[in-house]
């Protein structure tokens, strides 16, 4: 296996899966930018294995596990030429492994994380859904960290890095509360908020039904659902959570690295934005996936080149 075919084949992972994260980190040194599409690839293949409908839930646990101990084998010194032929980035990511010295607890935390889709435990509390999301996307961020680093990080430097994927993964839960309950029979948002505000998971399953049209993806299906008070209350304290990690994350943006510093910040508001989508939608994350718009995102840019601005221009106070 050629090591430039591989790192071009996680590229092009990347390009396929995420256009809007591609498009932002193609502007960091291509060197470093190489290396998060080599990660991204890894973290896609898991997370598809966890969600995809094309196999028995036996297999892709099966090849979790068999993921799972290609990775150890890699900290282990074997011989990677079994790997190259089964996975086309493989040998990138190898290398932005070795390279970057990538915590292996942070890949097998992934591998955990996607596993434990697998035999679903509800989620009990709010400490419950952080370690869940920790999980299957905080360590995103601690794998993203080495090629994302600047002058002026610290010893907080990795956890905000998490955090910035704590956020985003909550956003996720929030915006698909109904697809989740569809096509998996789950529910993240924690039992005791749940049952402080008296909600109930009939309720939730009420709401996430959908005509069949819309099932059939035609694309006049236009909601009209009537969202409980107490609801939206649930949802707005998860939402508040998710800020908190957002504020964190934001106010140690100087710790990054100067090339990477637009696209981390765009990454964060334009996730963070989908929160205000899901409000515009009458609090319908049911029967409709909200997302941020191009539009939208042209007009969020000023908020992101401010705050980038703000950091460059008081780098020297941190």
């Amino acid at each position: 296996m050629n090591l430039d075919l591989s790192y071009q084949a996680a590229e092009e992972v990347m390009r396929k899966n995420a256009s809007s994260f591609y498009a932002a980190f193609k502007k960091i040194e291509h060197a470093k930018f190489l290396d998060i599409a080599a990660i991204y690839a890894f973290c896609r293949y898991a997370d598809d294995l966890a969600d995809t409908e094309s196999q028995s839930e036996a297999r892709r646990l099966q090849l979790l596990n068999l993921l799972e101990e290609d990775v150890k084998s890699l900290y282990m010194g074997s011989n990677q030429s079994d790997n190259y032929k089964k996975y086309a980035w493989w040998f990138a990511f190898e290398n932005a492994v070795r390279l970057r010295k990538i915590s292996l607890d942070a890949l097998l935390e992934q591998i955990d994380g996607q596993k434990s889709d697998f035999n679903f435990e509800e989620i009990g509390d709010k400490s419950d859904l952080i370690l869940y999301c920790k999980k299957v996307a905080g360590t995103v961020g601690l794998m993203l960290a080495p090629m994302l680093k600047g002058e002026k990080a610290d010893e907080r430097y990795e956890s905000i890095c998490e955090d910035l994927g704590i956020a985003m993964q909550i956003t996720n839960i929030l915006r698909d509360v109904g697809e989740d309950l569809r096509n998996r029979n789950r529910i993240y948002l924690p039992k005791s908020l749940m049952k402080k505000y008296g909600v109930t998971k009939e309720e939730l399953e009420n709401l996430s039904v959908v005509p069949n049209s819309f099932n059939k993806g035609y694309s006049f299906f236009k909601s009209t659902l009537e969202v409980s008070d107490k609801i939206v209350c649930l949802w707005e304290e998860i939402a508040l959570l998710s800020d908190y990690y957002y504020d964190k994350f934001y106010s140690h943006l100087y710790m990054f690295d100067s090339d990477a510093l637009f696209p981390v910040t765009a990454a964060a508001v334009f996730y963070q934005s989908i929160l205000d989508e899901v409000r515009k939608n009458h609090y319908d994350c049911f029967t409709q996936r909200s997302y941020t718009s191009a539009k939208r995102k042209s007009e969020l840019l000023k908020i992101v080149l401010r705050r980038v601005e703000n950091v460059k221009n008081n780098i020297k106070k941190y």
